[in-house]
């Protein structure tokens, strides 16, 4: 796992103490890595307390990858969605 941006990092964490888990790729899918939706619920709120932004829970569900998941919630903090 490299993070590059400060928001792919902070998704990086977040996984990573949600599932318990280093070894990861930024773009393996957080499902298919162990991850469900009840794990999914518990990043999206880390996330939210994180960036003070709402952000959807089908936001996981729609982009997996950190990678992608990064750039959505930087495409929401800029106003973009």
């Amino acid at each position: 796992m490299s993070a590059g941006t400060e928001t792919e990092k902070a998704v990086a964490e977040a996984w990573s103490v949600v599932l318990k888990k280093d070894g990861f790729g930024m773009d393996e899918d957080f499902f298919a890595i162990g991850g469900n939706s009840m794990l999914a619920t518990v990043v999206t709120y880390r996330l939210r307390e994180r960036f003070g932004v709402e952000l959807p829970l089908l936001l996981i569900f729609e982009h997996p990858t950190v990678t992608e998941l990064a750039t959505a919630i930087d495409q929401i903090i800029a106003g973009d969605e």
